[in-house]
């Protein structure tokens, strides 16, 4: 479980106060407290056919990640995404498993994915963030998740 940071002055420790009086309190951390679970649907499609096809992951960071959901055997091989695979409870809640890049080479990455995630006793659904646009972005969103959420697996 992550323990939410205290806010951090927007002065220096040296700095004095304002001129017109005392230092006002930073506002609180508006980054969600992250669960062991995640994965949650987006308001915006909210009972629409589109609903079940998006989620959303945040990192450690608080930010907001998007997500195409697919079932692992129907799930497209795309290039530079990352990939989130999660388990499904019976209450409908996703627990993140594992994180990859598919790199240039993904049907490798998603074989082996299926292949490690096989004995899992829930239903599994493989997730695609294809927003990051470079190496650097994905690496970051993957550092992010796993910070997130340090039990899985991260290939």
């Amino acid at each position: 479980m992550l323990a939410l940071r205290h806010p951090v002055s927007p002065w220096p420790a040296e700095a004095p106060a304002p001129e017109d009086g005392p230092r006002p309190e930073p506002a609180p951390s508006t980054a969600p407290r992250l669960a062991e679970t995640d994965g949650e649907p987006l308001a915006a499609l909210a009972g629409r056919a589109l609903e079940p096809r998006f989620r959303s992951w945040r990192g450690a960071s608080g930010r907001r990640y998007i997500v195409s959901v697919y079932d692992p055997d129907a799930c497209p091989a795309y290039c530079d995404a990352v990939l989130i695979a999660a388990a499904v409870d019976p209450d409908g809640r996703r627990r993140l498993l594992a994180l990859a890049d598919t790199g240039v080479f993904p049907e490798p990455v998603l074989a082996r994915a299926r292949r490690s995630l096989g004995d899992v006793a829930e239903p599994v659904e493989f997730h695609l963030h294809l927003l990051a646009a470079s190496s650097a972005e994905r690496r970051a969103a993957l550092d992010d998740l796993a910070a997130a959420c340090p039990y899985a697996a991260r290939n």
